[in-house]
């Protein structure tokens, strides 16, 4: 895994060094680094601590379902992540080369009544996903899966 921070200004409320970009290989055992990344990352610009948090765990859900079920190949691929912070908001860019696939409006949603196990497999994750962040975007662009998720500053 990469990472380095971009000193570029991007504009819409972007600071200088706002983003953090990460390029992963797909192996669950890059979910570590990454959320060691992002939990420094916060620490050192005093993110809210919401912001990191909901960030790990939201890309650690969506990290695992393209490892696991995007590369039907078996071969190596990078998954890339960027978050940026705006004025009022964090905002995790993660695009992946797999399989094509809306989570937000293909998994299916769970049934959060049923027991532990009378529960069918799947959505869970992309539930909880969309529970902590404040906005969830997906769109399929230049043959690359990509996601927005968007964690607005606490008021």
């Amino acid at each position: 895994m990469s990472a380095n921070a971009s000193n570029e200004r991007a504009g819409g409320g972007v600071p200088p060094d706002a983003t953090l970009t990460l390029t992963l290989k797909n192996d669950l055992a890059e979910l570590a680094r990454i959320a060691a990344a992002i939990e420094a990352r916060g620490e050192a610009r005093d993110w809210p601590p919401a912001w990191a948090q909901r960030a790990v765990l939201s890309l650690d859900e969506l990290i695992t379902n393209v490892v696991t079920y995007g590369y039907p190949d078996g071969g190596e691929h990078e998954i890339h992540i960027a978050l940026t912070e705006r004025d009022d908001c964090l905002e995790v860019v993660m695009e992946d080369d797999g399989t094509p696939f809306d989570p937000f409006s293909e998994a299916p949603e769970p049934d959060l009544e049923a027991d532990v196990d009378g529960r069918r497999v799947g959505g869970l994750g992309v539930h909880i996903v969309k529970s902590v962040m404040d906005d969830v975007q997906y769109e399929r662009r230049d043959g690359r899966n990509r996601m927005v998720l968007i964690q607005r500053s606490p008021k």
